[in-house]
């Protein structure tokens, strides 16, 4: 494929590669290829001065977001809903040009950090499809660094962005809590939950955010980062480890400082859990007295607990949360840009033991509690061949700084142009 081919021709070849991956990464679990080549050809119809930012770009939508003319499953055996119109956050990317190719899958409604589906099987990742391509996004994630899209939206309550952006080896954006709407949108945690993109760099993820937010991101100079240090900061896998000190050394020969700064809260991690199992407890309840046994099992137990959650818990883990929050504002005031891990780790073979999710939660922790943006960037690779990532919390809760961060890193690096082999040859990355 060249740049100068058609919406519909990319959208024919990306639809046969779809087909022909399909049962390896289990990316997609609802595509329309007739309303799908449709929209194209109506796109191409355009006159160039009717042609928004995001023209025949390709998108990706997490199956809890509704798209018109698909059903949403949330990854579940028993839920359907048939929208007929698109969540608010599709409506504005369809608007700017782009062309939605399907609902990609999901960990059983969202609550989870595998995307291994009992109902819909388990994504792969595209860098070797027998490990976790991360959750609960990770249908989304795995088909950008498969090619099989340019763009995808997933969302974000603890980590559910940053981690398969880690684990794929792409790029991501978690916007401060609030920021986008969250209707039509099936929730996991009320409070908690984020929508937001993915790509594989930077500059389109902030591109696709700005249309979201119809707003522009000013360029905003870094002034101070710092590098959070302690606790499971340290606890990590040291290929982790040597990947944020190459990035903090290029951050420093582009001319951005990063100074170390102590912050760790050993019971943040377990009091946001709380507050989460809380807010889930009120969308499952309706549901759990009639569906229990076709859940799967993990979530199974997961509602059980939730249901078994008190108020006066909650009430404690409130404040656990507000106690955090002073400490962290103390050790991080008067820097921009905070950088960590966004995993401890390489994805892990499916299945995915539990010591992964229980080492992963307490690190894309912090900015889901403090309801901060954060930007997903790749930093390498570790023994295996597989992606590493970096969060960067814009702490001062506007996402500028942290693209302004990010995008500069990418300008100095180019672990987001790595593809694995598989997405070599997608119309996806033609343009």
């Amino acid at each position: 494929m060249h740049d100068d081919s058609t919406v519909t021709e990319r959208a024919r070849a990306l639809l046969a590669r779809i087909r022909a991956t399909g049962e390896l990464l289990r990316c997609y679990v609802a595509v329309d290829e007739d309303a799908v080549t449709r929209e194209a050809a109506r796109l191409d119809a355009l006159p160039p001065a009717g042609r928004g930012p995001l023209h025949g770009r390709t998108l990706a939508v997490k199956d809890i977001i509704d798209v018109a003319g698909l059903p949403t499953r949330a990854g579940s055996s028993f839920f359907r809903r048939d929208p007929q119109r698109d969540a608010p956050v599709v409506a504005k990317l369809r608007a700017a040009g782009a062309l939605v190719i399907g609902k990609t899958n999901t960990h059983e409604f969202a609550w989870g950090i595998t995307t291994e589906n009992p109902h819909f099987g388990r994504t792969g990742n595209p860098w070797d499809p027998t490990r976790t391509a991360g959750g609960s996004s990770g249908g989304s994630g795995a088909a950008v660094a498969a090619g099989l899209c340019d763009i995808a939206l997933g969302t974000d309550t603890l980590g559910s962005i940053r981690i398969p952006a880690a684990l794929n080896g792409i790029s991501g954006f978690r916007p401060a809590t609030g920021a986008l709407p969250i209707e039509d949108i099936f929730p996991l945690a009320v409070g908690l939950d984020t929508v937001g993109p993915f790509a594989r760099d930077l500059r389109t993820v902030q591109q696709v955010y700005e249309v979201l937010a119809d707003a522009p991101v000013p360029p905003t100079p870094v002034r101070r980062a710092c590098r959070l240090r302690g606790g499971r900061w340290d606890r990590v896998d040291a290929s982790v480890t040597a990947a944020l000190d190459a990035a903090v050394e290029a951050l420093g020969a582009g001319g951005i400082v990063v100074d170390d700064v102590s912050w760790w809260d050993d019971a943040l991690a377990g009091a946001v859990a709380t507050i989460q199992q809380r807010a889930a407890a009120l969308v499952h309840a309706p549901f759990f007295a009639d569906h229990e046994h076709e859940y799967g099992d993990d979530v199974r137990a997961r509602v059980a607990y939730a249901l078994a959650v008190g108020e006066a818990q909650e009430s404690d883990a409130r404040a656990v949360v507000a106690n955090a929050r002073a400490s962290w504002a103390a050790a991080t005031g008067g820097y921009d840009v905070a950088l960590a891990p966004s995993v401890g780790a390489e994805a892990p073979v499916m299945p995915a033991p539990p010591t992964f999710r229980d080492e992963t939660i307490p690190l894309v922790t912090p900015a889901s509690a403090f309801g901060l943006p954060v930007c997903a960037i790749p930093i390498g690779f570790g023994p295996a061949g597989m992606p590493l990532g970096m969060q960067a919390i814009a702490i001062g809760g506007t996402p500028a700084a942290a693209f302004s961060l990010g995008r500069g890193f990418q300008s100095l690096t180019d672990w987001h142009r790595r593809l694995p082999g598989l997405a070599s040859e997608s119309p996806a990355r033609s343009r």
